[in-house]
This record gives structure tokens, sequence and C-alpha cells, in this order.
């Protein structure tokens, strides 16, 4: 019965040379030792006294029988494993896909989780082929059972790897999401303190900024007098005491940490801009409050003659302003609402001013000695605005480098509009101030390229309107300084025409601001003066007539008139 199912289960084998055939040396090598060992355990190779000996050993027999019979199971586990390789590679590769899904939305990838993952995924991979190569190259039946159990252990082998490469893959969103938030943590105290850093360096550089702006603040007001204003003493050093104690606040913030860093810096900022207004600002207050004075002077005058112009009510508000709130702000540090209620005081000012002047002439020519009892401190001196003419010279020096042909136009041009405004009664500080934009009105001219500037031939269209832009220009500078904010109009409208053919917006007589008609016709007369490299200047008495002439068109009839004759009392001075 044995030897019968022994039979058949080899017989449909093929022989060992039919199974070697087509192998390499070394391989044929390795079955032939396989096979020897095969045919000295096959039942067909035993001698008739190993057949006595195992029909008389019944346990030697079933020692065979398990033998063939693992022989034949371990040949067919090993048939299985390729297809359930193959399987479970798919599954590893599904497990990927999802771990690829992970891993591709994740901040921060963990490179030692990946490289494990793909070690074991490249091994496995490799391993495959090679076991499926030996299952085909040399048929399994050629081998003994220490050798299939050997091959068998090295699918078992893989199939554990497979099982861990999933487990693996089960767990890596884990492994992954904690290293992510781990290096999300760190990179959060990482940027929180850079951020701390960098806030710390900025307060310090902006705190830094701020002494050295009052340091340099008090070097230039360290000869500037006390600013009187009503019955308040405006001082440098009660404004740097409050400076200084602002400051201190915000250091003590800065220290307990109770306020943003954007927010202290900002008070910085605005700390440093206020001390940067301060020079300009306290001039400002000493000028406006001058002017109050006088304008009250004379409007009491006038309403003792019985010529009452500004209501009660809107003194009584102005002077509430001026004596309360003003040095209220002041004091404070309140800045930007203090140039509020100046703005408010100036327009109350050139609402009033010129009538009111205006009406004291009159009364003057009326009455000679009209204004003698008016007492000399509403006339202030001619100094008051002298820092801002001298930095209005430094300006027009750079005009004049880039236009050699009008070197000292600018300066021409102011002396004659302030004898052209003394001549209109023009005083005190409004011919400081008709004074410094008749040095600016041509400011703007370096936003002007060089060439079109100083350009012998005539201009082109397009240059003619680059030209004209420059009292646009010139009114954006001096916009920038609120000291000169008075005069911005003055130069914006300078090259207005009396009969609207001027630029840049085609006024026409009365709107035109009265300084702009004085320093149009100043410059015009200056221009026919000077010598040009394409012509000749005029003689004065020609430039004159010229003025004369355009008197009602181009210039301002009552300004051409005036400005004729303080050319013509100028000259019979000097002469």
């Amino acid at each position: 019965m044995e030897k019968e199912w022994l039979g058949e289960s080899v017989a449909g084998n093929p022989t060992v040379e039919e199974a070697t055939s087509g192998l390499t040396n070394a391989e044929a090598s390795e079955v032939s030792q396989e096979n020897q060992v095969h045919e000295s355990a096959s039942p067909e190779s035993t001698t008739e006294p190993q057949a006595e000996a195992l029909t008389t050993s019944g346990s030697f027999l079933q020692s065979i029988r398990d033998s063939l019979r693992q022989w034949l199971d371990l040949q067919r586990q090993i048939r299985t494993y390729p297809k359930r390789a193959h399987q479970r590679l798919q599954d590893i590769e599904a497990a990927f896909l999802a771990y690829r899904v992970t891993y591709a939305s994740l901040t921060y990838k963990a490179p030692k989780i990946e490289d494990e993952l793909q070690k074991l995924y490249h091994e496995i991979c490799e391993t495959i082929p090679s076991l499926e190569q030996k299952n085909r190259r040399i048929p399994l039946f050629i081998y003994t059972n220490p050798k299939l159990r050997s091959i068998k252990n090295a699918w078992d082998d893989l199939s554990a790897r497979q099982d861990l490469l999933l487990e693996k893959l089960a767990a890596a969103p884990k492994r992954l999401d904690f290293y992510n938030r781990m290096q999300l943590m760190r990179e959060k105290k990482r940027l929180e303190e850079l951020r701390r850093r960098e806030n710390a360096a900025r307060l310090e550089a902006a705190t830094e900024s701020v002494k050295k702006v009052i340091s340099y603040v008090e070097s230039q007001c360290k000869n500037d007098e006390p600013v009187l204003f009503g019955n308040e003493v405006l001082t440098f050093q009660d404004a740097r005491s409050l400076w200084e104690q602002i400051l201190n606040e915000i250091l003590q913030q800065r220290s307990e940490e109770t306020t943003e860093v954007e927010e202290l810096l900002t008070r910085l900022r605005m700390l440093e801009e206020s001390v940067r207004d301060y020079p300009t600002l306290s001039k400002q207050i000493q000028r406006i409050g001058e002017r109050f004075s006088r304008l009250i002077a004379y409007h009491d005058l006038l309403s003792s003659y019985g010529k009452r112009i500004i209501p009660q009510a809107e003194i009584a508000r102005a002077s509430a302003i001026m004596y309360e709130q003003i040095p209220a702000l002041w004091a404070t540090g309140q800045y930007q609402q203090l140039k509020v209620m100046l703005e408010r005081v100036e327009n109350f000012l050139n609402f009033y001013e010129n009538t009111v002047e205006l009406e004291i002439a009159i009364g003057e020519r009326r009455r000679p000695g009209f204004t003698q009892s008016l007492s000399p401190t509403i006339f202030p001196g001619a100094a008051g605005l002298s820092p801002l003419i001298n930095l209005a010279r430094v300006l027009v020096a750079a005009i004049d480098q880039r236009d050699r042909f009008m070197v000292g136009h600018s300066e021409r041009v102011a002396r004659y509009a302030i004898e052209t405004a003394k001549r209109m009664n023009w005083s005190g500080s409004d011919l400081e101030f008709i004074e410094i934009a008749a040095l600016l009105h041509d400011i703007g001219k370096i936003s002007i390229p060089e060439a079109v500037l100083t350009k012998v031939k005539p201009l082109t269209s397009q240059e003619w309107k680059m030209i004209q832009m420059h009292p646009y220009y010139g009114a954006q500078i001096v916009r920038q300084m609120n000291a000169f904010s008075r005069i911005v109009p003055w130069i914006y409208h300078h090259q207005e025409h009396w009969d609207g053919t001027g630029y840049p917006d085609q006024l026409s007589k009365q709107e035109i601001p009265p300084a702009s008609a004085i320093i149009a016709v100043a410059e015009a007369y200056t221009m026919m003066t000077t010598d040009l490299p394409y012509r000749s200047g005029f003689t004065s008495e020609e430039a004159l007539n010229k003025i004369r002439e355009a008197a009602g068109t181009q210039f301002n009839p009552e300004v051409a008139e005036a400005f004729i004759e303080a050319v013509r009392d100028s000259q019979s001075q000097s002469s």
C-alpha cells in the first residue's frame, strides 16, 4: 500500500536529469546532492535488508511516513506563499496610500519614520521576486525537508515583515501627528522667542530714538526764550519733564508686560512726533497768540468808536480756546488735539483779520494817530519766523544749484514781494510769511528734470506741461511742514492770472489769494529784467510798462499799481 502511494506520488514527477536541465553547474550540483539525500530516504531506494528492518520496526516506518507527509505539506504551503505575499503587498500599498495622505497634510515630516517604512517596504519588494525565483528555478519536490523548511521559513519571515510593515503603517499617522505637533510646538516657541527678541529690539530702538530727539530738540531750543501765552509761561523744561514722564510710564508698562508691544510702539512714535513738532509748535503758538492779541486789541479800538465787526460770542469762544484749552493741552502733551485747536483759532483769525485791519487802516487815514493808544506789544518784531526764513533760504539754494540761469531769482522775488506788501499795508508776521512764500514759490521745480529747467531751445508741449506742474509739486512739498500750512495756497496759486487764463486751477480776480497775486507780479518783473541765454533782459522801465499793460488781464490791478510804486520808491531811494 505504501509503495503504491509512493509510486503514484513520484511517477508523475520528472526525472532528476529532466529537472536539472537548463540549470547552471552550481545549481545542478546542488540538485544532485539533494536528490541523493532524497533517494536515500525514498522507500524504493531501500535494500531488502532495510525493507525487512522497516517491516520489523513500525516506528521507523511511521517516521518515514511522517517525513513524506511533511515533505508534501511543505511543498503545498510553499506554493501558496507567493499569492498570499502579493495580496499582502496590495494591502501594504493601500495602507501606504492612506499613510501618504496623512504625510502630505502635515507641516513637519518625520524623516526617520519615512526612512524606516521605505527601507522595510523595499526589502519586502526585493525579497518576493527572489523567493519566487527560487520556487520556480528548481522544482520543490527535488528539495529535502530541511531545505523546504528553510524556504518556508524565508516565506514566513517575509510574511512577518509584511505584518510588521502593516502595523507600522497603521501606527504611522499617530506617530507623524505626534512628531508634527512636537515640531509645531518647538517652532512656535522658537518664533515666540524670536518675536520677543525682535519686539525688545524695536522697543529699545524706539526708546533710544525718543531720547535722541529730546536731546536734539533741547540743543536747538536751549537759547529760546519762554513762550509767553496769555497768563501762561510755556517753557522747554516743562515740556521735557512731561516727555520724560510719558517715557517712564511706557517703560514701566514694557517691564510689566501689561500692554501690547504695538501699542507701546505707537505711543513711542507719537511721543517722538510730539518732541519733533515742539520747536515749530511753540513758534506757532506764540505767533497765533500775537495775532490774536493784536486782532482783539484792534477790534476793541474799533468798538470804542462804535464799529463792531466780530460778534462777541465768537470772541468769547476763541478766547476760551486761546487762554484755557490751548495751555491745558500744551501742559498735558495732547499735541494732536492742540493742533486742532490752533487751526480753529487760525481760521477765526483768517476770517476776520483782513477786515479788521482794513478798518484800522481806514481809521488811521481819517484820523491820524488813531492807533496811538494801542499797546506796543501788539506789534511783534520781525524775528519771530526768522528760523523758518533761514530754512526757506536753504531750500532755495537747492533750486539755484539745479538752474544756473535763475540763481538769486527767488531772493529778488522775495524782496519785491515784501516791498509790495508793505505798500499794501501788510505788517508783522504777514510780511514774514509772504517772504517765506516768495522764497519757496518755485520749490516745486525740484521735481522737474534739470534738462527741462535748463533747456535753451523752446519747450515741447509735454515739457511745458511738466513746468506747469511745479506749483502743485511746491504745494505738496511745503504741506509737509505744519509751520508752512498758511502759505500752501499762496505757492499753489502763484501762476494764476487775473483773467482766469493762468494755472493750475484757472482762478480769476478775487478768487486768487492776495499773496499769490503779489508773488506773481514780483516774479514776472524779476524774469523780465533777467538776462537769459536766448534773450537779453528788459530795462526796469520797460518791465514796469509791461506790468502796467497787463494789469487787469494777467495781474491784479491793485497789486500791479502797488508794485510799480514800490519799485519806483526803491529806485528813487537808491539813487
